[in-house]
């Protein structure tokens, strides 16, 4: 079952995160200012308003919604963050952030949800995932109600995402201030580390197959930024890395999540065992997958962890 539960987990991670998206062309030009007015004074949204979502597609919106299906869990953090979670009234069967969305009605999973499910929440607008299912959503927007894609694969679309959110549902103001507090953490972060010498990192998704996360993927992204090296690199996206490589490269740390392996698991097993990371004992555990995967404003929380890793004398 231990296996079994690792393996879906694992699924989930690469093809949610593995899949290329298109970026949103509602990205605003230059840096949001605390202090500017537009900050100081929240602008409502006219309806009928239209918003190109991360598929490329022109969505009409009729009115603003008071009843919110979110099919993606990054998805619904970041409508939480932003002060809408009172108005989300269906989520997937992944979502258990924050802690009150777990009494939230569950309408399926990534793949496949249940229409049924959703329509019986009357929902005014649906936000889902390009995993959501082309024919469940086409069946779901030609019943009246507007189906939006949002799946960030990056930081900067993830300030997209929450600008895109904010709009729609009225709440601009407190999506900025969330955008400049995750600016404002990763600037504090990186300031700490960006002139130490860079660490040299590989990421164990899974031990099985020896699976990593290379170029294009959220943790080569939170690595670079906590002044690391990603050894794997040069490979693109969610890859099978050679052990022949792995130790060729020679890792000075090691991090891996609960899911994929534990330490000592790594510690003994071949190539693994012949890395620097392991001699020096520098294997480190996320303490949190969500932190590091979910394209959500939490994702500083795993910038910020990973840092104190690669860089604890920056910290103290």
């Amino acid at each position: 079952m231990k296996k079994w539960v690792k393996n879906i987990w694992i699924f989930i991670i690469v093809a949610v995160l593995s899949l290329s998206l298109v970026s949103c062309s509602q990205t605003t030009k230059g840096k949001t200012s605390a202090n500017s007015n537009s900050a100081k004074t929240e602008v409502k949204a006219t309806f009928p308003l239209k918003i190109t979502d991360f598929m490329g597609r022109q969505v009409t919106i009729k009115k603003e919604p008071k009843r919110i299906v979110s099919l993606s869990p990054s998805t619904t953090e970041l409508i939480y963050a932003i002060g809408a979670g009172k108005d989300v009234v269906g989520v997937t069967n992944y979502d258990d952030y924050p802690p009150e969305v777990k009494s939230v009605a569950k309408v399926g999973g990534y793949e496949g949800p249940n229409v049924e499910a959703i329509m019986a929440q009357k929902p005014d607008i649906v936000f889902a995932s390009n995993l959501s299912g082309k024919d469940q959503m086409e069946t779901i927007e030609k019943s009246g109600i507007p189906v939006v894609v949002l799946e960030a694969q990056n930081i900067n679309q993830i300030y997209d995402s929450i600008k895109i959110l904010g709009e729609i549902t009225g709440n601009v103001e407190k999506g900025n201030e969330v955008i400049s507090s995750m600016k404002d953490k990763i600037k504090e972060i990186n300031d700490k580390v960006k002139d130490l010498p860079k660490v040299n990192v590989f990421y164990v998704v899974d031990t099985n197959g020896n699976w990593t996360a290379g170029k294009g993927t959220f943790i080569d992204e939170l690595i670079t930024l906590a002044g690391g090296n990603n050894v794997a690199s040069d490979a693109n996206g969610w890859a099978q890395y050679s052990m022949e490589k792995l130790i060729q490269k020679n890792p000075d740390v090691i991090i891996t999540s609960s899911h994929a392996a534990n330490a000592n698991e790594i510690k003994n097993m071949a190539g693994y065992k012949d890395t620097k990371a392991v001699k020096d004992g520098k294997i480190f555990i996320i303490s949190n997958d969500d932190i590091v995967t979910k394209p959500s404003n939490r994702i500083v929380l795993g910038l910020e962890e990973i840092a104190k890793d690669l860089h604890p004398e920056a910290f103290k």
